[in-house]
């Protein structure tokens, strides 16, 4: 295998002399901004790629005829001349060249750990003769140079995460070395996809890992290497990283196997100590305390320095001297780690209902995803079954029935049909188009600021008390908003619950908690249910759009205008349409946050057992999510169905048409779907 094998072009964000970011590229386009800005300073964190690009743009110079020279600055650390470095470094990366007949104009240096290297700013003076040259830094601050002009003579870049699309075609490239498959195999893709996006910590919330192809490859490789296959039973976050801070200690860092366990006991101990103390890093003064504390409570054979030294790609200090962990990730691996071995002591188990008390903040709900790799006590999955219990407990779950729809059901003529793909339409059109809304939504979320650190140091009580102060309305409001994210993410780590341990844990315990799970979001369904089933707020709410669609009119020639009727029709569709789609989006999240191929059996059983239209739809949207298995059969018996309302009739029929816009489906089995489930093929104008 070659870089070229797996390499995909990344996202450079480009900043001006002050620092300001102007513009975005493709990490392609660097060398041509070589060319342009002709000194180029490259960022970016540990781990981002930074290297691998390096060697891409070497491979480009060649192409155009210069000698670029690659210099790993963190072992050389540019001792003595740059010139005589570049010549000894020439005769190792090229072959039958003489010295005396070298273009010094044609020498490009690039210069990887620049950050590394002792005095940065008479290497830099060095380098600014060269006509053009790179230097490689862990962040776009960290040079410290005190003369402006040297710097101001360098464009700057720096690394981006891969955003989705380019995650999957990472993916698509991994997998392509193995498969030699003309076709794309969409379940098996979809399941590589998955499992990133769980081992990233995406299947939660931000995520606790950043998405750089090192990480990518890492997870996909250690599922290969270590016989994870996807089709066994894996705790996925768990093992992944297990598997990284073993490869890092004893390859990376030489650490014998017989010290492991001390440097696993520090880490377990220093992020429990993090998380008791309520900081996400630790002064100089607060690392020294608990330094002292560790060594007094346990023998410490390895010496302090070398130590940390080891560990400081898992855990160091910054610039500011202050401790953290590099990565969150491991944070929360080792204070679930921790907890592990003190749940069965009072204070131990307090903690515990606390944090599955309050999923609505990420960092709970990560600790809890790892505390279940950690260990299976049984206090875990009863607590969390009381907690899902009480979300939304006054009400029943809802079941899509005829007699529950009735009033939706006398408005569906206003919602939208579902209609099949035209012949014409591709799933890798589809799945292009979804992906680059998914590219939007995270370049949103990334460039919001976070308020999860603030909710982290409240209860959800804490929440309610506050609340309660203001006016009923809104303190109803805001409650049923906690109470909406607290669901959700209830269910997320229901799902990784189940999914984790879907070979360790008894049947009837998964099946309890499927079940579990998927009632807190019906039960949700059903307070959303009972609120727009209300005439008053139907009125309320079909004016408000109306009034914004009068805002839309505003400064258009009155001939232009809506007319009254016409702006409360469009209002009126687009509230229906919106109801719609949150039931929908129901059964999408209960899929998808519980679903799983290792599964199948639990989640038949279960919903075969209630078998209503809400179950039905669960049911077979994890067949067609997981096995990509289409039942013609079963939706034509239970669409016509009488206890199945027109709603669910419609979300049965969109269900259908995901499944179809996504995967292969020949001509025939789509015409078998036309006819048997009266679902039109869209036709093009």
């Amino acid at each position: 295998m070659t870089l070229t094998d797996i390499y995909v072009n990344t996202e450079l964000k480009k900043f001006d002399s002050s620092k300001k970011h102007i513009e975005t590229i493709t990490s392609d386009k660097l060398t041509d901004n070589l060319f342009r800005e002709h000194k180029i300073i490259l960022a970016g964190e540990n781990q981002s790629g930074k290297t691998a690009l390096c060697k891409r743009v070497f491979c480009n110079l060649r192409k155009f005829n210069f000698i670029p020279v690659y210099v790993p600055g963190k072992t050389i650390f540019l001792k003595g001349k740059i010139d005589n470095l570049l010549i000894d470094l020439l005769h190792e990366q090229y072959e039958n060249f003489d010295d005396k007949e070298i273009d010094f104009e044609k020498i490009i240096p690039i210069i990887d750990d620049f950050h590394y290297i002792n005095q940065k700013e008479k290497q830099i003076k060095r380098l600014i003769r060269y006509s053009r040259c790179i230097i490689v830094v862990d962040d776009i601050f960290s040079l410290n140079i005190k003369d402006e002009e040297l710097i101001l003579a360098f464009t700057t870049f720096k690394m981006k995460e891969l955003k989705p699309s380019i995650r999957i075609e990472l993916i698509q490239r991994w997998v392509s070395l193995s498969d030699k498959k003309v076709e794309i195999d969409y379940k098996e893709l979809d399941k590589h996809v998955e499992l990133i996006d769980i081992t990233l910590g995406r299947n939660i919330g931000k995520g606790f890992l950043p998405a750089y192809p090192f990480f990518i490859i890492s997870t996909l490789f250690t599922y290969e290497t270590y016989s994870l296959s996807l089709n066994q039973d894996i705790t996925s976050q768990g093992h992944c990283y297990q598997a990284f801070i073993y490869y890092y200690l004893t390859t990376k860092r030489h650490v014998k196997f017989d010290e492991i366990d001390t440097y696993l006991n520090f880490l377990s101990e220093l992020a429990f100590y993090m998380h008791q103390v309520k900081k996400n890093e630790l002064s100089y003064h607060d690392f020294s305390v608990f330094m002292e504390g560790y060594i007094k409570r346990y023998n410490f054979p390895i010496d302090k320095d070398v130590l940390l030294d080891n560990l400081y790609e898992i855990v160091g200090s910054d610039s500011l001297n202050n401790y953290s962990f590099r990565y969150s990730c491991f944070y929360y691996y080792f204070v679930a780690k921790a907890l592990s071995e003190h749940l069965s002591e009072p204070e131990g188990k307090e903690k515990l209902k606390n944090i599955l008390n309050n999923l609505h903040v990420d960092e709970n709900a990560y600790i809890a995803v790892f505390l279940i790799h950690h260990s299976k006590n049984i206090d875990i999955f009863n607590e969390i079954e009381i907690v899902s219990s009480s979300l939304f407990g006054k009400f029943e779950p809802a079941t899509l029935a005829k007699e529950e729809m009735t009033f939706f059901d006398s408005e569906s003529h206003n919602i939208v049909k579902a209609l099949l793909p035209p012949a014409n339409y591709t799933p890798e059109m589809e799945r292009e188009r979804r992906l680059k809304i998914q590219d939007q939504l995270e370049e949103s979320k990334d460039s919001e600021e976070s308020k999860d650190s603030e909710e982290s140091k409240d209860s959800i009580e804490e929440k309610k008390e506050d609340y309660s102060k203001k006016d009923d309305l809104v303190d109803k409001k805001n409650t049923a908003l906690i109470d909406l994210r607290k669901a959700i993410k209830t269910v997320e780590v229901m799902g990784c619950v189940i999914r984790n341990r879907a070979g360790s844990l008894e049947r009837d315990k998964l099946q309890q908690l499927f079940l579990s799970g998927m009632n807190v979001h019906l039960r949700a369904l059903s307070s959303f249910i009972e609120i727009i089933k209300d005439e008053n707020e139907q009125k309320l709410l079909i004016d408000f759009i109306s009034k914004r669609l009068n805002i839309l009119d505003e400064g258009k020639d009155p001939s232009q205008r809506l007319s009254e009727e016409r702006r409360q029709k469009i209002a009126l569709n687009i509230f229906w349409n919106l109801n719609f789609f949150v039931v929908y989006g129901v059964i999408f999240k209960i899929v998808h946050s519980l679903g799983s191929d290792r599964l199948i059996e639990i989640s038949n059983h279960v919903c075969d057992q209630i078998d209503n239209p809400a179950a039905f739809l669960v049911k077979h949207g994890i067949l067609m999510g997981y096995v990509k298995n289409l039942e013609i059969s079963e939706f034509e018996a239970r669409i016509g169905d009488k206890e199945f309302s027109d709603i669910a009739n419609k979300a049965a029929k969109m269900l259908v048409v995901d499944f179809c816009s996504l995967n292969k489906v020949s001509y025939r089995d789509l015409q078998r779907i036309e006819s048997n489930l009266n679902i039109p093929r869209y036709r093009l104008k």
